[in-house]
């Protein structure tokens, strides 16, 4: 089993390299700085004296004695700086079998990576600066050479090496997680363990054996009734055996692809029913249910899944980095998670904070939309992201980017602040008839009312290329470099970066109405059929040349009354956008002149 690191911010994820895929695991401790000196044996250094160590010329590994720069405040082995093309090898060899466990780190900034290998296979690696970090890698019988190899700018830290031989029996190192899937859907079910190898994996269903599921995985194709309960796999080896947990799997209304990872993002939890509002976050997830109950799942490093106790009533969710954010039926907001963002209490947030119907979450700061159509922003404001322009009125619709904004008005134009290196602020000229904007980390995107979709910004994945595909669009999300967007029949097509399969939707995924995308993973929530696009209109009044009607409405939907004098005319026209507040709207047409005319109300 290979692993590899993939960097986020000051966030790193352990990578088992599986034979579905990538699996990113959480991988956290503390931050030290570095420097070196030298004047003992690598062997004093490491704590391994026991172990025989060469480093070969020219970068060779040394020392370094100051206590912030080793993990247990006495001395560690310090990398060579090598120039581009070059490494920086430790070495030392040992017989299986056994285990080694050890500390490492990468200086501060750095852009290197340092690998950990035995016989020339890598295992794991570090990549970037981040923290101290403990690993342990078991050996199978014989002769093993291991190196931690040190390439790219910067140095690398090894600390406090111990090497036991013999047999270990496996150990659970990640349980499987309890899941929910929609039906029809494939299912997969993961856990990671660690002992002497050779591992050997046997899945059981409901106490029995199932045939052919002999990997460290299990996958449910076409997910139905018959499929539904507990699984649980044994991992053997010549020492000895152990079970995991019971993961437990039920139907559900939310479906999840795109980063693998042991704390779940790319799948749904249990409890997903009667499911009004999803919410992805980096690495966590949101969703409200029609009890107004908020439920999350994922990482919890900064606090964004500690949801506070009196979180009830809340009509919609939203995440981002690792910030979250809840609506309430009486139209205020609760912010928790992060907090550098000014994210993490309610008292953060900037005065007036009443009668809202939309919110947002970007990299490091809040949107929220109030219902006269005046935006307030908070939080990081490194790059005028929460700087919302003076004039800005008559908003419908709002997307926070990662340190972008993005606000709709009731014409149909996009106004745009904050990052804009690489044109993500930049609206078009042209762009009109927009009724929603999503922010990516460097792109923006838009939805028109004809169901087209523009995009702008940054574009080395494809991002801003829509695809022919994506026609009669309802509804539009963003993640870092990857977009998803729902269309009328209720698919789902999704474009930009798929390093790891954000953009490989279910095939069988049919009925969404609604999608949410994040870091580099997308959640969809599945109803009964295709969205609902229209309005049900009642208590209409013609009086004066004016025409009103009422229409239901939920926060963080846009609505818009439209009218045509014939019904064999082709196209209907356009009155002003109206956000929606969770109570009736009243649409009105001040211009209804004429012998007659006829009305429908669309939403998003």
């Amino acid at each position: 089993m290979k692993l590899d690191f993939e960097f986020l911010g000051r966030l790193f994820y352990r990578t088992f390299v599986l034979p579905f895929g990538k699996l990113a695991v959480p991988a956290l401790s503390i931050l030290f700085a570095t420097s070196s000196v030298s004047g003992q044996t690598l062997g004093q250094a490491l704590n391994a004296t026991n172990l025989t160590w060469t480093t070969p010329f020219p970068n060779q590994w040394g020392f370094t004695t100051i206590p912030s720069q080793t993990h247990d405040g006495g001395s560690a082995a310090r990398s060579g700086n090598p120039p581009p093309s070059q490494s920086s090898i430790l070495q030392t060899t040992v017989t299986g079998p056994g285990k080694i466990t050890f500390w490492w780190n990468v200086s501060d900034f750095a852009s290197g990576n340092l690998s950990f290998t035995v016989n020339g296979l890598e295992q794991t690696n570090f990549f970037q600066w981040g923290t101290w970090r403990q690993e342990t890698i078991f050996f199978s019988s014989g002769s093993q050479t291991l190196r931690w190899i040190f390439t790219g700018s910067g140095v690398g830290y090894v600390d406090e090496v111990n090497y036991s031989a013999g047999s270990f029996s496996p150990e659970m190192t990640y349980q499987p997680l309890s899941q929910s899937q929609v039906p029809g859907l494939d299912t997969m079910i993961v856990t990671v363990a660690q002992g002497t190898p050779p591992l050997s994996y046997q899945w059981q269903f409901n106490g029995t054996t199932i045939a052919g599921a002999t990997n460290s995985f299990v996958v449910i194709t076409n997910t139905q009734q018959t499929n539904l309960g507990n699984y649980q796999v044994v991992v053997t080896n010549s020492a000895g055996s152990i079970a995991s947990s019971i993961s437990s799997l039920e139907f559900g209304q939310v479906a999840a692809w795109g980063q693998l990872d042991l704390v779940g993002r790319a799948t749904a939890t249990k409890g997903m029913t009667n499911i009004i509002g999803i919410a992805a976050g980096a690495t966590h997830n949101l969703v409200v249910n029609s009890s107004g109950i908020v439920v999350g799942w994922g990482m919890n490093n900064d606090g964004e899944l500690t949801l506070p106790i009196s979180l009830t009533n809340a009509v919609s969710v939203a995440a981002d980095f690792r910030g979250s954010l809840a609506l309430f039926s009486d139209e205020q907001t609760f912010a928790w998670g992060i907090n550098s963002a000014g994210l993490n209490s309610i008292s953060n947030t900037p005065s007036g904070l009443s009668n809202l119907v939309s919110i947002a979450v970007g990299g490091f700061h809040a949107l929220a939309l109030r219902s006269d159509g005046k935006v307030f922003a908070w939080g990081g404001n490194n790059l005028g992201q929460t700087n919302v322009p003076a004039n800005l009125s008559n908003v419908v619709a709002i997307a926070a980017g990662f340190q972008h904004s993005l606000a709709v008005k009731s014409d149909g134009t996009v106004v745009a602040w904050g990052d804009g290196g690489y044109g993500q602020t930049n609206v078009p000229v042209s762009l009109t008839n927009v009724v929603g904007v999503a922010g990516g980390l460097l792109h923006s995107v838009a939805i028109l009312g004809d169901g087209s979709v523009r995009a702008w910004g940054y574009n080395a994945y494809g991002q801003t290329n829509v695809p022919t595909t994506l026609t009669n669009a309802v509804a539009i999300d963003a993640g870092w470099h990857f977009n998803v967007g729902l269309k009328a029949d209720g698919t789902v097509v999704a474009w930009g970066l798929n390093y790891v399969g954000q953009t490989n939707v279910p095939t069988k995924l049919t009925n969404v109405v609604a999608v949410s995308a994040a870091f580099n993973h997308s959640l969809a929530l599945v109803g009964s059929g295709p969205p609902v696009t229209a309005s049900l209109m009642s208590e209409p009044t013609f009086f004066s040349n004016t025409f009103r009607v009422k229409v239901p409405s939920q926060s963080g939907r846009v609505y818009r009354l439209e009218y045509k004098s014939s019904l064999a005319d082709t196209n209907w026209t356009a009155l002003p956008l109206v956000a929606g507040n969770g109570a009736n709207l009243v649409l009105t047409d001040a211009t209804a002149f004429g012998s007659q005319r006829f009305y429908r109300v669309r939403r998003w």
